[in-house]
């Protein structure tokens, strides 16, 4: 991947990342303003709490990776 493919996964990421803070913010609203949290809403609560968590150790585990590329494959003649 070049430094170029990698700026533009995190610009993806990165704009992905914006629209979750953006709906948290905007349900966390609706908690307090609009309904209380529902049982539903606390399950959701706690298998978005699950996927946060992976990705956090996903990226986490990104700055452990070390560059070692495969070797090609020998032809066969």
């Amino acid at each position: 991947m070049s430094t170029n493919q990698s700026a533009d996964a995190f610009v993806h990421i990165n704009r992905d990342l914006a629209s979750i803070k953006s709906r948290v913010s905007n349900l966390a609203f609706q908690f307090k303003e609009v309904a209380p949290r529902s049982q539903r809403d606390e399950t959701f609560i706690g298998l978005f709490l699950e996927d946060a968590t992976a990705l956090a150790a996903a990226a986490q585990a990104l700055l452990t990776i070390a560059y070692d590329p495969t070797p090609a494959e020998p032809e066969s003649p």
